[in-house]
């Protein structure tokens, strides 16, 4: 099935696909194009195609909206957690692949329960919800993702970020506000944030390479290393993990480190008490059961400021 349809924008896409394999591309131009064909060669994959529904339609505030909803059958439903629930109705073993199209600046509406997601291009708010598989996602405005079971990668949201996973592991290159991420079992890797955040994993490490605002981090059995950081207040939370955070030149540090039966330590000078003024000022409260905290100063910066 292929359909392509006229969206001079702002452009809108709600999907919904029970399994299989989803790739999304921006570009030049203002039309969107959609092939839908079955994943397998088998009964099921074809009625799930057979009988989606592939529409565009006018949305009342201006702009259209591009519809695909896969497959009728079987009900399935995906428990998302306080009180969340998400179904979906397809036939069973029915797997399909969903290609589109779009012009750049594309609104993502997205569920699905299992399949891989693929994109490239920019996008402007974004919001998936997958039972299990892997989501990719290039340069977005805003994110909202949620997975039960699959790694989530983004390169670059420009606003607010929130990811979730249940089983998998985070990878966030460029969070130009607020981030909130979590993962119940998954490593969390953040390369810079410029708005505050909070990051939890209850098992997974969790590694930020440069922080220009505060942060909270908690984990349960990893370690933390924040390797930069400019200014902000910092909380650092583990059971058991070592936790590590470098400072950058020219900051203030104020600590307060406490771990139960390891060691703390500290390659820079500390105050007592936060500074009335001056320079950039890094408030560090870290604390954990066992393990090490360790405070370094961070590397120079080679060809950019920490704050643009």
């Amino acid at each position: 099935m292929r359909k392509t349809f006229e969206t001079p924008g702002p452009v809108e896409l709600t999907l919904k696909v029970p399994a299989g394999e989803i790739s999304l591309e921006t570009t030049d131009g203002s039309q969107t194009e959609v092939v839908l064909e079955p994943l397998h060669a088998d009964e099921a994959s074809r009625e799930a195609v057979e009988s989606s529904r592939v529409e565009m339609r006018e949305r009342a505030l201006g702009g259209q909206e591009v519809v695909v909803e896969v497959g009728e059958g079987r009900r399935f439903a995906l428990d998302l957690g306080e009180g969340k629930r998400l179904g979906f109705s397809f036939g069973r073993g029915a797997e399909v692949v969903l290609k589109i199209r779009s012009p750049h600046g594309a609104n993502v509406n997205l569920q699905t329960g299992s399949g891989d997601v693929e994109a490239e291009g920019r996008f402007g708010a974004v919001e998936a919800v997958s039972g299990s598989g892997d989501l990719s996602f290039p340069d977005l405005q805003t994110a909202d993702v949620k997975t039960g079971s699959g790694d989530v990668s983004i390169d670059h949201v420009h606003g607010e970020a929130t990811v979730q996973v249940g089983s998998g592991d985070i990878s966030l290159d460029n969070a130009g506000s607020t981030a909130r991420i979590s993962a119940a079992s998954g490593d969390v890797f953040v390369g810079r944030l410029r708005g505050p955040g909070s990051i939890s994993t209850a098992s997974g490490d969790v590694r930020v390479k440069e922080l220009d605002s505060s942060l909270e981090i908690s984990t349960a059995s990893g370690d933390q290393l924040v390797e930069a950081v400019l200014q902000g207040a910092v909380a650092l939370k583990s059971a058991s993990g070592d936790m590590q955070i470098g400072i950058r030149q020219g900051s203030t540090l104020w600590v307060d480190a406490k771990s139960r039966s390891g060691s703390t330590s500290s390659e820079l000078d500390v105050s007592d008490a936060p500074p009335e003024a001056g320079g950039p000022l890094v408030e560090l409260r870290a604390s954990t059961m066992s393990g090490d905290i360790r405070i370094v100063r961070a590397a120079a910066l080679t060809g950019q400021t920490a704050v643009e």
